[in-house]
């Protein structure tokens, strides 16, 4: 098993050649089903990417804020790039191995990240209030939808209870 933090170096290795981060911190727990994380940083952007349960995930933002206030790359992809999707977990088939699955998320993500997200990469945070935004009405939207569920399950219930 190659360990993941390395993989996620080796596909967002360009971040450290062609910008200018460094790799503030790597980890990886082989005894926790694989979980790896790797935080990027600028002078002025941070970057985490979380292998989590053979998911790849990411994080941006301000590096001088707490990584709990960074931007999920949904967010940031919708920005930059609305018709794009962010993930693609593919799926563990017969024909390939977890690791494959891992791969090709990484390989992706450094992809569209590259090719969608260079403003910020290269440390302009003049959309960082857009991306608020987005991801503000994305919470909006989805208590919105959470709470509609909630609504037709206790309706649901009242009938059964009757």
């Amino acid at each position: 098993m190659v360990d993941h933090d390395d993989l996620i170096v080796r596909y967002f290795r360009y971040l450290v050649d062609e910008y200018g981060y460094h790799i503030e911190h790597k980890e990886f727990s082989p005894e926790t089903m694989g979980n790896a994380y790797v935080t990027f940083k600028s002078s002025s952007i941070g970057i985490q990417i979380v292998i989590d349960r053979n998911q790849a995930l990411m994080v941006i933002g301000d590096q001088s804020q707490p990584i709990a206030k960074w931007f999920d790359f949904t967010y940031v992809l919708e920005y930059f790039a609305p018709s794009e999707i962010a993930y693609d977990f593919g799926e563990k088939t017969d024909a390939n191995t977890w690791e494959e699955v891992i791969e090709a998320q990484l390989a992706r993500l450094a992809l569209i990240v590259r090719k969608y997200c260079d403003p910020l990469l290269s440390g302009d945070l003049g959309m960082k209030g857009d991306i608020e935004r987005i991801q503000t009405g994305r919470g909006v939207e989805t208590m919105e939808h959470l709470n509609k569920l909630s609504q037709v399950y206790r309706e649901s219930r009242a009938r059964d209870s009757n």
